[in-house]
């Protein structure tokens, strides 16, 4: 009998067959799943491999080989994370712009480390990223930040124009790391601009301290101190000799030299421009430019025009730049409009009609200086370094209106916007329209709430226009009991206390355990004072000072206050 249950030869050895093959399928998809991490763990090996290559060759100074090489490693793999590292830091070095993208790459590697989000934030900082800055800021203050990571927020602060802010940072840093100089140079650096004089005179203290010993901050204390506007007659001595006797053969230094020669030698002055120029007259383009813009600023303008010929100047922007501004501080209006329309002429075309709006206005026509000014605005498009030119251009040639717009459109650019404002509260100062000048001090306190000079900046401003007055009083008193040294927090109290018709409060403001040298003080400050002075009787006192103040760079408001128009 035939067993009906039974599997037929032929069917078995086909089962079998296939059985045979499921299994080689299976073995030969195990073996794809196993090659495939192991070549990938080759191919990151491999690119380990160029990056560290390509790490040595930095270290000899061989960049464009080590490129090389990090360009192999993330060719390999692009996520390799010791590729990425040294292109980097390769590009940071050479100040390259692909330097931003490779870094923000890096951080959000998970290998990313600390230093390597510091390294990222100070980039950052430095081309002006600033909202970019404070995400990859932000999270490393949170966590015990290092006194690294503290001196970058200073140095975020300072680029946001929050200077009280940047202070206190710096100065965290420098308790951090107290044996160390770069921290304390940083703070002193700050506290020189401020408008405190204790900061200041703190900060000259740390200079003379750096000054005074070997190291590497040395010779930039000795170029602070030079800057630095309230040294006496033998402190400026003290610096020159200083400078002198470090031997350093820079051409920063030796005009910050040349500076204070003129300040302790005025008699000698045209001496002195002329030496100098002889031992820089033969240097770099770069020399000569700083040169030149030197001998601007001390209003020296043959002597520019005479410093190179214009065919050379025709090679440098920035060496034309030099030679217009001469022109310009000559008058010479129509040399400037003759040289604009030469073709060898190559300067961004919104720097030029900066110029001829310029000309035009001091020839007497308004309305073509308006029409170039609106076109430099037009050419600037939403270019925040072009804007910024134009808008200080403007600002610098008293053109209000056209300062005004520009800094408007500036207000668009997030990373410009606070700037941009303080640009407008400055031209808002110098017409004397305190409302336009209060508007933009409002966007600028809104912009930075932690900062105290933009909140008594606005307090001042409202007080003056007599806006609010009961509640901006307790701001600036408030402002005034936490920083008793700042005398324009004082002022602003004072302001505060006459509006509320508080005249002994007004003057006990102005009450120091140092005197008060009103002759280096703003006008405005004084006038308040005078009007403290006033409301208590002590009228003679008030019209002394009155006397002291150019009543020109006072508003209308603060006219009033002391019984001008």
């Amino acid at each position: 009998m035939i067993d009906q249950g039974a599997t037929p030869p032929g069917q078995r050895a086909k089962k079998k067959k296939a059985i045979w093959w499921m299994a080689a399928l299976v073995a030969f998809l195990a073996f794809i799943v196993a090659v495939k991490p192991a070549y990938h763990w080759l191919k990151s090996k491999r690119a380990d491999q160029f990056a560290a290559a390509g790490n040595e060759l930095v270290r000899e100074g061989k960049w464009n080989d080590a490129a090389g090489k990090y360009r192999a490693a993330l060719q390999l793999d692009p996520a390799n994370y010791q590729g990425l590292h040294g292109a980097a830091r390769l590009a940071s070095k050479a100040e390259r712009p692909e330097a931003t993208g490779l870094w923000e790459q890096v951080v959000k590697l998970p290998q990313s480390t600390v230093e390597d989000r510091q390294e990222y934030a100070g980039l950052l900082i430095d081309s002006g990223k600033l909202n970019l800055a404070e995400r990859i800021l932000e999270p490393l203050l949170k966590s015990n930040p290092d006194a690294k990571t503290l001196l970058l927020a200073s140095r975020f602060s300072a680029r946001n124009g929050e200077n009280p802010k940047a202070i206190e940072f710096a100065r965290l840093a420098a308790k951090r790391i107290p044996n160390k100089d770069g921290p304390q140079f940083q703070l002193a650096q700050l506290q020189a601009q401020s408008t405190s004089q204790t900061d200041q005179a703190e900060a000259r203290k740390i200079l003379w301290a750096l000054a005074g010993k070997e190291g590497e901050f040395k010779n930039g204390a000795l170029e602070a101190l030079a800057r630095a506007p309230q040294l006496s007659l033998e402190e400026k001595k003290r610096v020159l000799e200083l400078l002198t006797a470090s031997g350093t053969n820079n051409v920063t230094t030796d005009l910050l030299a040349s500076d204070l020669r003129v300040q302790i030698q005025p008699e000698d002055a045209d001496h002195i421009y002329d030496q100098t120029i002889e031992r820089w007259r033969g240097g770099s383009s770069d020399q000569l430019i700083q040169l030149a813009r030197w001998l601007n600023v001390h209003q020296q303008y043959e002597r520019v025009l005479s410093l190179f010929a214009l065919e050379q100047a025709f090679e440098n922007n920035q060496l034309l730049l030099t030679h217009l501004d001469a022109l310009a501080g000559l008058q010479r209006w129509n040399a400037i409009d003759e040289l604009l329309n030469r073709p060898e002429v190559t300067l961004d075309p919104c720097v030029v009609e900066s110029f001829r709006a310029r000309t035009a206005a001091e020839r007497g026509g308004a309305l073509d200086a308006e029409a170039h000014w609106n076109h430099a605005i037009s050419l600037a498009g939403t270019d925040a370094d072009r804007l910024r030119f134009v808008a200080n251009f403007a600002e610098q040639s008293h053109a209000n209106d056209a300062a005004l717009k520009a800094y408007e459109e500036l207000t668009h650019i997030p990373e410009e916007t606070k700037a941009a404002y303080l640009g407008i509260e400055r031209v808002g100062r110098r017409t004397g329209d305190a409302t336009t000048e209060r508007t933009a001090a409002e966007k600028v306190a809104a912009a930075a709430p932690d900062d105290p000079n933009a909140a008594n900046h606005l307090a001042y401003l409202n007080l003056l226009l007599n806006n609010d007055v009961d509640s901006n009083t307790v701001t600036a008193k408030s402002l005034a009991e936490k920083y008793p040294d700042r005398l324009s927090y004082r002022v602003t109290a004072a302001l505060g206390c006459l509006r509320q018709d508080d005249p002994s409060s007004a003057l006990a403001q102005f009450k120091a355990p140092v005197p008060i040298d009103w002759k280096r003080t703003q006008p405005a400050w004084r006038a308040v004072y005078a009007a403290a002075l006033a409301a208590n009787g002590r009228k003679d006192e008030a019209q002394a000072m009155v006397a002291t103040i150019p009543l020109d760079r006072l508003n209308s408001e603060e006219r009033a206050l002391v019984g001008t128009k």
